[in-house]
């Protein structure tokens, strides 16, 4: 994680948003679920669910390809007394394909999306956590 993620700033808080979705685009590509899982509060449902789908998409020797995900951008109100910060943040995610051990692909693809989440953030005195995430629409 980067220095700059931990600090309780608005800056700070832009680049943990950035790293976490980065530890995002890193479970899809390993199924590796752990770090996100640190990052999150346990309490955050849109968080559990992108865990476990992406668990359920690399059991029985498939994988996931594609799937590159970004917070391309974010807009936040810094409020330095709140306990909470909100974040809007723009992602974009590339076409998500599931394969198995052969290579052919499992199910039809997730279309690629550029979408907009909203994100509630809170600093538990040495560095930021998700508390909850959700699309809007």
């Amino acid at each position: 994680m980067p220095e700059l993620a931990k600090e309780n700033s608005k800056a700070g808080l832009e680049a943990f948003i950035r790293y976490w979705y980065s530890q995002l685009g890193y479970s899809y590509e390993t199924g590796s679920t752990e770090q996100l899982a640190s990052l999150s509060e346990p309490t955050c449902a849109l968080c559990a669910s992108l865990r476990k789908g992406i668990e359920a998409s690399w059991q029985d020797g498939r994988w996931i390809a594609g799937a590159a995900i970004s917070a391309a951008t974010i807009e936040a109100n810094f409020v330095p007394t709140a306990s909470t910060q909100i974040a809007v943040v723009q992602v974009i995610q590339e076409p998500i394909e599931i394969r198995v051990p052969n290579g052919s692909v499992y199910q039809k693809p997730t279309a690629a999306t550029n979408s907009a989440s909203r994100a509630e953030l809170k600093y538990n005195g040495q560095r930021w956590v998700l508390a909850d995430l959700g699309l809007i629409r």
